[in-house]
Order: structure tokens, then C-alpha cells, then sequence
């Protein structure tokens, strides 16, 4: 349903229906108990095993009564299985150790290892599939022992690199779209093949919707924990949610191993928001936009290897589509694009610190017969602590020539300042990004997030200044 901007009635109606949305995902029974979570320490981090399985994601599996028939365990009488950061409890299944298969019924799961978790979700049915992945139907999610949620069914990835973070809706609120409400889909989700829904209702704008798809050419696609040169970035790596410290674990185990580096891609959005310093309501339809990237390893002068999350990764990306934006061009037009983007570690300070002179190229040619080119190089200095606290500072210059008939492709500040961190201060996380125009001095945006996280559940508040927006998120974190 598509409703107008200028409709005052349309985002009455779009208020109500979010605030029905926001009411119905609170529990019908304030602090309801469920009765199948586990409750005792014994049952949620330290069963008892009557089979371990060890291996890269070791299973643990537990029950009263139990029988094996080649690599399927069928367990009855009150099973619990913990599979890598996946804890479960069931009436009964069974398992097949071989494939990585099974079915469970009456079952209470979560990521948590406390014996008190933080979040756990309930279901009648769950079909345990290969590669880190679960269907449950008859699902109800619970915030301690709240239920705020409930579907008829959910598909989603528990473990690896890539697992799922965002299952809950986001609310928010800023000075154009009036009230929001956001959700990110999977519609599709293998090791090498992945695409996903955003979908954003506002009650002052229609539907905003993006749908992203990506495919690795041999390899996994994996989230790779360090940095990436694109405009932005520097806001987005100090305003992400929160991940948890690796405490006394090497770093260098977060780096992966079979993530592919070559990477096509497809977007299609409807009136997707995009930043631009000059106009805060600009929208873009890419209808749609195919290309590929490649992602290189980090670039140094030294031997030393760096903290695999301060790593800026080169990369080259090549992308063809039609395209229009609103203010601006109302017609679709189509346009090639190629940019790359590298840097290099220059001088060895220690894997916790970086320095690194950066450089950036773009070539955009429109249908119109009007091309593009921009220019930029600048410095990224980068410091991660012990905790996992992140510091950065970065100045960038840019310039251009030719023209383009998009606001979204030109340059908007020619000389930038980027400074941003993000602090743990036990399980409480702080985050600030600023950006200065350093032709003109001033401070152009700024932006904070605030909130905790446990091991598995991290919950944040975050204030946009340029758009006036505040929002609230609850995401998974140890997936």
C-alpha cells in the first residue's frame, strides 16, 4: 500500500497502524513465564553430556533417554543440545551428526550462557539445517521473560560469520519521515548467496524499501571485522552495534580464512534515503543497479600483521544501472560507474595502531553523455584497545571534473575531518562520529549511540543531529 506524502489522513493512518504495531509486540501478560526456558544453570551452560561430538562446532547433546542408529540420536524425556553458541532445550528430537539435521519439538532456544539468559525464543517445532541455520514454526521471542514478539514461523543463521542480528523491528523518529518502523528480511541465505529486504514505514513519507543481493565467487560470504573506505564508513564503524570483546583471545582468530573476495551484487530501492551534505530529503531509486566488487587484503610496508578490525581493505567495484533521485533528476537515467579505493600501513606502530595514507578514484559516465571523475587522498590514523574500544581520525580531500546530473555522485565537503570512537566500560558502550568541514571550519554532523550489551543481546539509543532522528535497536550479538 502506497500512501502520500501530502495526505494528512494517510499518515493518521500510518500512525495508528505503528502505534498497533508497537502495542501488540508487548507481552499479552506483563512478565509472563514460559514455561519451557530453561531455568537452572545446569540446563542452560553446563549439561551433563551423554555424547560429545567435537570438531570446528562441537555438539554436546544431553537426555535421559536416548538411542543411537548410526550417526542419528533420537532423544526423548527432556533433551538439551548445545551446538557452538546455539543452546537448546526440547521435549524431544533427534539428530543427525553426519548431515547436521535434525527435528525438536516443544523447544526453548537462545545464544546466551547465562543461566538467566537475556533473550530466548519458543517453539513448537524446530528443523535444525546445515550450515548454521534453523526454522521454527509457532515462534515466541522473549526479552528476559517478557514475550514481545510472535510469528508462525522464522528461518534464521546461528554461528559462522554471518549469522542473524537483526530480528527484531526498529523504531524511530526524525524530522522528515515522522515515525518509523524498520525491518530487515533474509529472503535467501546460503554460504555463498545472500539477499535481503529493508523495509522502512514512515507516517509522513510513503514506504522505503531497499532489497540487496550478493553472491561469492569461491568463497563464503562472510563479515569481515575490519574497515572499508567508503563515504561514510568512518560514521558507520563508530555507530554499528556493538560487538562483544574477545577478552584474552587472539585477534588474529577473527580473521577469515574462505570469505570471498569477489563479489557480485544487485540492488533494486524504492526511495531509498541517501546522506548528502546539501540535501537532507534526497531519495534515490536504483532500478535496478548490478555490478561486482573485489575486497584485497590489507596493504603494509611491514611484516607485522595488524588487529584484522583496524585493517582498511582495498577494493575496486564496477556497477551499471538506472537511476533517478527525488529532488533532482525525475527521469530514469542510466549510468556506469567503476571506484576504487586502497591504502597502505606505513609505519609499524604496533598491531593495536595504524597509520595509513589513503587515495580514492571514481569514473561515472551517464546515458546523457555527460562523465564524472573525482579524486581524493587523505590519512586514517586507527587505535584499538584491549577491550575492544575503537578510535579513529581520518582527513580526506576531494576534488572533481566533468559533471553529473546527480546530487547523490557529486562532491559535497571538498575537505573533511572524520573523527569517531566507540568505548565498552564494562557491559555499558558509548559511541560519538563528527564531521567537520575543514574548508569552512565549522562542525558540519555529529551523531552518538548509547547502550549495554551481554554476551549475546545488545540494546542502543543513537541521536542523528543532520536529520534530527533518534531511534532504538535490539540486536543479537552472538550469532
Amino acid at each position: 500500500m502506497w500512501f502520500s506524502a501530502r495526505s494528512n489522513h494517510a499518515g493518521l493512518a500510518i500512525g495508528i497502524a505503528l502505534v498497533a504495531l508497537l502495542v501488540s509486540a508487548q507481552p499479552l501478560q506483563a512478565q509472563q513465564d514460559n514455561p519451557i526456558v530453561p531455568t537452572r544453570e545446569t540446563d542452560t551452560i553446563k549439561p551433563q553430556p551423554v555424547f560429545t561430538q567435537p570438531g570446528p562446532v562441537p555438539v554436546v547433546l544431553s537426555a535421559p533417554v536416548y538411542e543411537m542408529l548410526g550417526p542419528v540420536v533420537r532423544a526423548r524425556g527432556g533433551l538439551l543440545l548445545l551446538k557452538g553458541p546455539l543452546r537448546i532445550a526440547a521435549s524431544e528430537g533427534e539428530y543427525n551428526l553426519d548431515t547436521e539435521q535434525g527435528k525438536l519439538r516443544n523447544v526453548s532456544f537462545t545464544t546466551c550462557t547465562a543461566s538467566n539468559p537475556d533473550y530466548h525464543l519458543t517453539a513448537g517445532e524446530a528443523t535444525l539445517l546445515p550450515n548454521h541455520k534453523i526454522k521454527v514454526t509457532n515462534v515466541a521471542l522473549y526479552l528476559g521473560r517478557t514475550r514481545v514478539l510472535m510469528l508462525p514461523w522464522m528461518k534464521l543463521r546461528i554461528g559462522g560469520r554471518s549469522g542473524t542480528a537483526n530480528i527484531f523491528p526498529r523504531a524511530g523518529y526524525d524530522s522528515r519521515d515522522g515515525v518509523t518502523l524498520s525491518q530487515t528480511f533474509r529472503l535467501t541465505d546460503t554460504d555463498q548467496s545472500r539477499t535481503n529486504l529493508d523495509l522502512t514505514m514512515t507516517t509522513l513519507h510513503a514506504l522505503e524499501g531497499a532489497m540487496h543481493t550478493r553472491y561469492g565467487v569461491g568463497g563464503k560470504l562472510i563479515d569481515r571485522p575490519g574497515r572499508y573506505l567508503t563515504y561514510g564508513s568512518m560514521r558507520a564503524r563508530a555507530l554499528d552495534f556493538p560487538q562483544p570483546p574477545i577478552g584474552d583471545g587472539d585477534p588474529q582468530l577473527l580473521r577469515p580464512t574462505d570469505a570471498a573476495r569477489l563479489q557480485p551484487f544487485g540492488t533494486f530501492t524504492i526511495r531509498q534515503r541517501t546522506y548528502d551534505a546539501k540535501s537532507l530529503g534526497l531519495v534515490v531509486y536504483r532500478q535496478p543497479e548490478l555490478g561486482a566488487s573485489y575486497v584485497g587484503g590489507q596493504l603494509s610496508l611491514s611484516n607485522g600483521r595488524l588487529d584484522p578490525r583496524i585493517e582498511l581493505y582495498p577494493q575496486i567495484t564496477t556497477s551499471v544501472g538506472r537511476y533517478k533521485e527525488v529532488p533532482g533528476h525525475e527521469q530514469y537515467l542510466g549510468r556506469y560507474e567503476v571506484a576504487a579505493q586502497g591504502s597502505v600501513n606505513a609505519v609499524w606502530l604496533g598491531p593495536s595502531t595504524s597509520i595509513q595514507p589513503l587515495g580514492m578514484i571514481t569514473y561515472s559516465s551517464y546515458g546523457d553523455g555527460q562523465a564524472f571523475k573525482t579524486y581524493g587522498a587523505g590519512i586514517d590514523i586507527a587505535h584499538i584497545s584491549k577491550n575492544g574500544s575503537f578510535f579513529a581520525g581520518r582527513y580526506l580531500a576531494r576534488s572533481s571534473s566533468g559533471s553529473t546530473p546527480f546530487q547523490f555522485d557529486n562532491i559535497d565537503i571538498a575537505k573533511e575531518i572524520d573523527l569517531a570512537c566507540q568505548v565498552y566500560l564494562g557491559k555499558k558502550v558509548a559511541g560519538v562520529g563528527l564531521t567537520f568541514d575543514a574548508d569552512n571550519g565549522t562542525l558540519f554532523d555529529w551523531a552518538i549511540i548509547v547502550g549495554q550489551r551481554s554476551d549475546c543481546l545488545a540494546t542502543y539509543f543513537r541521536w542523528d543531529n543532520r536529520y534530527r532522528r533518534f531511534s532504538v535497536d535490539i540486536t543479537l550479538i552472538n550469532m
